[in-house]
């Protein structure tokens, strides 16, 4: 084969283009801290980088479903905590006034004491999260009880997507806690009355047992939430076990080996150095250079 000028050249500038795209590729490892800089660099390698990418994406998004989620749980928990509190002070009315020896003066105080219970109620079952009402259903909007205590929610079930293909529910709605198996406001209406009539004996053999159940229905409410919360906390000790796995093999998929980087990109500046003295040496003037 006849070796010319042109071909010494041709073949030292196809040698030096591939020296510098070596030196830009470790000068961009370097710089960015990234193994792969084009996913034609390594197909396989950003395949994978991108799936656990997507990955961590969704775990992200499931770990914030689970906090809304665990919050809504908590301040419905905290509503039924002073609902029953509420009903607990109830009760003691209704067996204090039952009692046929007290004046009417006195059940009077206990009857406006009633009235200040079943707005104190109403103020729980009006509770919110987030600007959202919690016992309304789908009825978020606005508070689901009105001034008397009439039920202007519906019975939509809230619910979060807390794993692939798993949708918590998270609310309880008006009727599920506060009609259930009566209707408690009527219950305190009741309560009212009977005290202010003097009813003693309604008091000692309607009010209480019915009371007794709508805390009992309270105290099974609180029960719901309180295995939801404990669920979805353990679902979020799972994802953030998960989320450490996958931050660790994404950093070993994606992030470069700053030592051998600069040690690569070195050489290759010591090999790019070496090429151009080469080169230099190598391509020597022409004859033709000479007849000019």
């Amino acid at each position: 084969m006849r070796v010319t000028n042109k071909l010494l050249i041709d073949n030292f500038l196809r040698n030096l283009n591939y020296n510098l795209r070596r030196m830009k590729e470790a000068q961009y490892k370097l710089s960015s801290g990234h193994q792969i800089e084009v996913a034609s660099d390594d197909p396989v390698g950003a395949s994978m980088i991108m799936k656990l990418k997507s990955d961590l994406a969704d775990l992200n998004q499931y770990k914030k479903n689970i906090e809304d989620a665990r919050s809504w749980l908590e301040y419905t928990e905290t509503a039924l905590i002073n609902v029953g509190n509420a009903l607990g002070r109830l009760r003691e009315i209704v067996i204090y006034g039952a009692n046929d020896t007290l004046s009417n003066s006195d059940r009077y105080a206990l009857a406006e004491e009633v009235k200040e219970l079943k707005d104190h109620v109403i103020q729980e079952a009006n509770a919110s999260y987030a600007g959202r009402y919690i016992f309304g259903g789908y009825k978020t909007d606005n508070p689901p009880y009105d001034s008397s205590a009439v039920y202007n929610g519906d019975n939509g079930e809230i619910k979060y997507e807390v794993s692939p293909g798993n949708r918590l529910r998270v609310n309880l709605t008006g009727d599920e806690v506060f009609n259930s198996p009566y209707n408690l406001f009527q219950v305190i209406d009741d309560i009212y009355n009977n005290l202010m009539s003097g009813d003693t004996s309604a008091l000692s053999q309607n009010r209480l047992s019915e009371l007794d159940e709508c805390i009992d229905n309270i105290l099974r409410c609180r029960a719901q939430i309180g295995a939801k919360v404990k669920r979805i906390e353990d679902a979020m000790k799972a994802y953030e076990a998960d989320e450490i796995n996958l931050t660790k093999l994404l950093a070993q998929s994606e992030d470069a080996d700053l030592a051998q980087v600069v040690m690569d990109l070195t050489n290759q500046e010591n090999v790019y150095r070496a090429a151009l003295a080469t080169g230099a040496r190598i391509i020597q003037p022409s004859l033709a250079d000479f007849l000019r």
